[in-house]
């Protein structure tokens, strides 16, 4: 993989060593397409706005494409009324995405808009990061295409991005369906991300909800839900130096090849406190999670797993190929598929450290039959330890404690939910 860097940063770098700091008071700018404020187009807004400027959007439907580039830095796109009330719609046109954004700083904001119709050829259908370092809040956006690379919705190339409250619906990217982040950084938190897709006949088709390939990125308190690609239905994380992935829940995604919920590929970092649930993979393993090619320490602890499906590995997670060994603890692993942990296709020999999480049981017997290792395979050279498991549900405390459920179909979406404090 190439080396990364954040684009943006540059933009303020240069202003900072030329002296070339704006100064001028901040001013807004009123757009109505209907006649009634300074400009009558989105785009003629942004032309007149400088660094530290509002554009603010009158309700209605503006059918424009916009670039924000260096003359944009530290402008503010604002709708007056909120994404019920005023969108941006590139009417499906060729090769452009909704909003491109382009060497800009970390001041720069896109917030309140429906933004709809994009159909980028390769980064963000809807916005696109191009070396930029962009906050964008409180949108929906829907319905749009980035055909081969990275982003149906949102789509950072080399750049710094922040994603929240957003919500994410209906889009299609060749990777990231919904958000695809490649170098850089990424903060994607508090958003609602369903029903996107992965698919694209020249990309690698992963991440439905979210790809990540950057040096770090955050994913905290989204729900991501019913997305689909071949390889990580929910998120795709694929060479990220640091990733955090907090206190989601990742429900009802799905997978053609591997990790329903999830696909941690050459990643370093903590998925934590997340609800991993009903996720489905068909051909292969990791209903929940699919691990492999780790380049730093990776942990997961005090997740819930609950009701996740395999395809012919029939696991909910499948650990393979080399690299430091993942850590499991604390977590709630109550699944459908036949194996909770499978290790598969592992070449370095070592102890895989499994203790203290609760596996459905407090029977050794039934929870050596829950895990598929060096003890079911002699040619596997990794061994799973799971001694000093959880003896309840509550896993000593990490979750609260609630009757284990007398089988996963059982249970309530509620239930699940309230297994956290």
């Amino acid at each position: 993989m190439q080396p990364r860097h954040r684009g943006g940063t540059i933009v303020a770098a240069v202003m900072l060593a030329t002296g070339v700091v704006p100064t001028a008071a901040a001013t807004t700018v009123h757009v109505d397409h209907a006649g009634g404020g300074d400009h009558v187009t989105i785009q003629e807004g942004i032309d007149a706005a400088t660094y530290g400027d509002t554009v603010l959007v009158a309700p209605g439907t503006y059918y424009e494409r916009l670039y924000m580039g260096p003359d944009a830095d530290g402008v503010t796109l604002l709708s007056a009324a909120g994404p019920g009330s005023t969108t941006i719609d590139n009417e499906g046109v060729s090769l452009n995405s909704v909003i491109h954004c382009e060497n800009v700083g970390t001041d720069t904001r896109i917030e309140g808009f429906t933004i709809t119709g994009g159909n980028s050829y390769y980064w963000g259908g809807g916005i696109r990061a191009d070396h930029a370092d962009i906050r964008v809040a409180s949108c929906t956006i829907t319905d749009c295409l980035a055909l081969q690379m990275q982003g149906g919705a949102i789509g950072s190339d080399d750049s710094s991005i922040m994603v929240s409250g957003c919500l994410i619906e209906g889009n299609r990217g060749g990777d990231g369906g919904g958000i695809g982040v490649w170098g850089g950084e990424a903060i994607i938190t508090g958003n609602t991300i369903i029903g996107n897709e992965a698919a694209s006949f020249t990309a690698d088709q992963t991440g439905g909800g979210i790809y990540v390939s950057c040096d770090r990125a955050e994913i905290n308190d989204n729900v991501i839900g019913n997305n689909s690609a071949l390889f990580g239905g929910g998120i795709c994380s694929w060479w990220t130096d640091e990733l955090l992935v907090r206190e989601n829940t990742i429900e009802s995604n799905f997978a053609g090849y591997a990790g329903g919920g999830l696909a941690l590929w050459s990643t370093a970092g903590t998925v934590s406190e997340n609800t991993i649930m009903d996720n489905e993979v068909n051909m292969r393993g990791g209903g929940a999670l699919d691990i492999r090619d780790r380049t730093g320490t990776l942990t997961l602890s005090n997740n819930v797993l609950f009701g996740n499906t395999g395809g012919d590995g029939e696991s909910a997670i499948r650990i393979r190929q080399a690299g430091p060994v993942p850590a499991l603890t604390g977590n709630y692993l109550c699944n459908e598929a036949q194996f909770e942990v499978l290790v598969d296709d592992t070449p370095l020999p070592d102890t895989l450290d499994f203790t203290g999480n609760w596996w459905g049981t407090d029977d050794p017997v039934e929870i050596a039959a829950r895990v598929y290792d060096c003890s079911d395979d002699p040619g596997l050279l990794w061994c799973i330890d799971f001694s000093n498991w959880c003896t309840d549900p509550s896993c000593s405390g990490q979750l609260t404690s609630v009757e284990e459920p007398e089988g996963t179909t059982q249970a309530s979406w509620g239930r699940i939910k309230s297994l956290y404090r």
